[in-house]
């Protein structure tokens, strides 16, 4: 089974998206109204893919994600709700994850690790 895992970061005004921003966002896609280029063409949306397990089989990999920038810091609370995301988007093979522009995803790949002490 393929899976794919696409981050939408909803910019709202300011870069600051609003919980009703989110939730608009989120209905737009489940209801298949807007394809992935209709809305980035909006200019209300950016979409990353992120690589999955699947597609780095043969890579060591760390998914690095950072929650925060200089004007938002996550509490403990937000830090254990993203955790909870991906282990929810580990089990559908078509998962979107909504967000603002503050959460930044990088997979890197760190070749064979042989002990970590």
């Amino acid at each position: 089974m393929k899976r794919k895992l696409t981050i939408v970061k909803v910019l709202g005004p300011d870069g600051h998206p609003t919980a009703e921003d989110l939730k608009r966002w989120r209905e737009i896609f489940a209801n298949n109204l807007m394809t992935d280029d209709e809305a980035v063409a909006t200019g209300e949306v950016t979409m990353e893919n992120v690589p999955t397990h699947d597609e780095l089989v043969d890579e060591q990999t760390i998914t690095f994600v950072k929650v925060g920038d200089e004007n938002f810091s996550p509490s403990t609370d937000d830090l254990f709700q993203w955790r909870e995301v991906f282990e929810e988007a580990a089990k559908d093979p078509d998962f979107k994850i909504f967000t603002h522009p503050a959460v930044e995803i990088s997979v890197i790949k760190v070749g064979k690790i042989i002990a970590v002490e």
